[in-house]
């Protein structure tokens, strides 16, 4: 997958990619990784975070993006989030979500239907 210019110079040492929230997957930089695990296990009780665990990071996979500025999404990962050709690259504060196009456009029309209570 391609990944838009705005992302790519911040993957330049690497990357992690793995199961996110809801259908899609996260793209984080590998120290932004770092400090996202240790924030999560923090709070967590010890069967949560075995489930944590087990969840998150037998699904995670160090990433490099190529000359082109493209990165491989695992067969595994590609699987879970149902990527076919048409996918949604979503900027959400510290990470990227990659979406199956019709996932995402699923999703949002749920937000949309669900009211407005957002602040701004």
């Amino acid at each position: 997958m391609a990944v838009p210019a705005k992302f790519r110079a911040q993957l330049d040492k690497g990357a992690v990619i793995s199961k996110g929230m809801g259908a899609c997957l996260s793209v984080y930089t590998m120290s932004r990784w770092e400090e996202k695990s240790n924030e999560l296990i923090a709070g967590m009780s010890s069967d949560d975070l075995r489930d944590f665990e087990r969840r998150i990071y037998p699904s995670a996979s160090e990433i490099e993006l190529d000359a082109q500025g493209r990165m491989v999404i695992p067969p595994r990962l590609r699987a879970y989030a149902k990527l076919a050709t048409e996918v949604t690259v979503a900027g959400v504060r510290d990470h990227f979500e990659i979406w199956n196009r019709a996932t995402w456009q699923e999703y949002q029309e749920k937000l949309d239907a669900e009211g407005s209570s957002i602040p701004f």
